[in-house]
């Protein structure tokens, strides 16, 4: 019974664009890193357990690439597709998505009230100081969007860390700098409806002068000799559920004071 009010609620969030609980309502544009991370992570069985405890409603839908398009709340597929443009979650595709008039853009914010959104990986692949401050320009033009959306809540996500062997430590310390840069007052303070998950921080070997600094930790990597990025299942069972708290205290906690803080080592 508590499983078909769960999926009645969630079509009538889909059909209406809100509920009574619109704070509740979730949503996760990602590709394939983030999947694992609500599979492997079991995102949706701790946001029911939540439920279950509290009484709250926390309704997740997520979009993964287009052609898989938006799951419901149950992890289930609608067969519907928001058209991401150029199906691109990259810094430049994300700007794209929120700076421009687009149908992906109207959909979500009509229909979820707390968006959380996230590049892959190959974004960590930062080559030069002038790319990253590119990518810092377009989270500043993100960001002024933002500020004209005060009831919709943004989590912006940093992107995840490189395998060792997939990266090298100029471009793996500039993806350090651009995380600490979305998690900071300059780029969070004053915008009361925007918070940072710093993903990056979580997964990433600490910024500690040697030579795996700001790589994929080692305990978290699929094989040590395959430069495959996707973090391993331990990974996803470490962020799962502090992406899941993170998520719900969006609802309940002013955006501003929203922090990973002791979260990670308690989950670690």
């Amino acid at each position: 019974m508590t499983r078909w009010i769960i999926s009645y609620l969630a079509v009538l969030t889909i059909i209406l664009g809100a509920t009574p609980s619109d704070a509740q309502n979730l949503f996760f544009l990602h590709h394939s890193t983030g999947r694992h991370l609500l599979t492997d992570g079991t995102v949706r069985a701790w946001l029911t357990a939540r439920n279950e405890e509290s009484g709250t409603h926390y309704l997740l839908w997520d979009h993964d690439y287009n052609y898989l398009g938006l799951s419901n709340p149950d992890g289930h597929s609608t067969d519907r597709c928001y058209n991401i443009p150029d199906d691109n979650t990259d810094p430049d595709g994300l700007h794209k998505l929120w700076t421009t008039n687009n149908t992906a853009r109207d959909s979500i914010l009509a229909n979820h009230k707390v968006v959380a959104f996230k590049s892959c990986y190959p974004a960590s692949d930062i080559g030069s100081d002038a790319e990253l401050a590119q990518y810092k320009n377009w989270y500043r033009e993100m960001r002024d969007f933002f500020d004209t959306k005060p009831a919709t809540t943004f989590i912006v996500m940093t992107m995840p860390p490189r395998h060792p062997l997939a990266t090298n430590l100029e471009d793996a310390d500039r993806a350090r700098a651009f995380a600490n840069w979305l998690d900071s007052d300059e780029f969070l303070a004053g915008h009361n409806n925007i918070s940072c998950f710093n993903l990056f921080d979580v997964w990433a070997h600490p910024d500690d002068g040697s030579d795996q600094r700001n790589m994929l930790r080692a305990e978290y990597v699929r094989s040590a000799s395959d430069p495959d990025s996707h973090p391993n299942e331990l990974a996803n069972q470490i962020a799962g559920p502090i992406f899941a708290e993170f998520l719900t205290k969006a609802t309940t906690v002013p955006v501003g004071d929203l922090s990973l803080g002791g979260m990670k080592s308690f989950f670690r």
